[in-house]
């Protein structure tokens, strides 16, 4: 069944990284990793994982990528859209979703691919057990990251969960240097239970690859 968004507000997070928040004709529930798909004019069905949802309310986190990307101009209109602006789309689905265990979490999220990932975060931390909660968060440059005053909040709020900034062309206090698998060392995975990876298949494939020859399992992905 067809449902309406209608834009409320738009916060540019960086350069060519948007918070769009949508007014939904009608509730609907989601669960913390899925995503919901548009149905643009001319181009089709374009589907986003959902950042939060509260009754009505629906916040996504889209990048604006490149014109001469044209198999990904849904996110230009996306990112475009004008205030009161009102798109179709249906959903949600998706099976990459948290699963319901009282163990050690790892997230290793870059670029908008945190999306489902802070939405399952949020969720499990609501719980207050004891478990540890990990992310470990890439983008290149200072100026690709969003979220970290989120990030502190959190960690200020819960003491079981960390997390860790890696930026790959540049040096920023408070960051790591190069990408997150370089931070899946043996030592860092001792006491991981789950892991939940997204983003391009290059890196999801190679963090588990890192994964699986420390002998982990229970690991969750989505390729974007």
């Amino acid at each position: 069944m067809i449902k309406k968004f209608e834009v409320i507000k738009k916060i540019n997070l960086t350069p060519d990284v948007f918070e769009i928040h949508y007014k939904c004709n009608e509730k609907f529930d989601i669960k913390p990793g899925q995503f919901i798909t548009f149905i643009l004019p001319k181009i089709g069905g374009r589907a986003y994982s959902v950042l939060e949802q509260n009754e009505n309310k629906t916040i996504l986190i889209i990048k604006r990528v490149k014109k001469e990307n044209w198999w990904r101009w849904g996110s230009i209109m996306l990112c475009d859209a004008e205030i009161w602006e009102i798109f179709d789309w249906v959903g949600p689905a998706g099976h990459f979703v948290l699963k319901e265990k009282d163990n050690n979490k790892l997230f290793l999220a870059t670029w908008t691919g945190l999306v489902p990932l802070y939405n399952q975060i949020i969720a499990w931390l609501k719980r207050w057990d004891k478990s540890e909660y990990t992310l470990i968060f890439w983008v290149r440059t200072k100026q690709d990251i969003f979220y970290r005053e989120n990030f502190e909040e959190l960690a200020k709020k819960y003491s079981n969960f960390k997390y860790e900034i890696f930026l790959s062309r540049e040096e920023l206090e408070g960051t790591k240097k190069w990408y997150i698998t370089d931070f899946l060392t043996e030592k860092n995975l001792k006491n991981i239970d789950e892991t939940y990876i997204c983003w391009a298949p290059v890196m999801v494939d190679s963090a588990i690859k890192i994964l699986e020859k420390n002998k982990k399992e229970n690991i969750y992905f989505e390729k974007y």
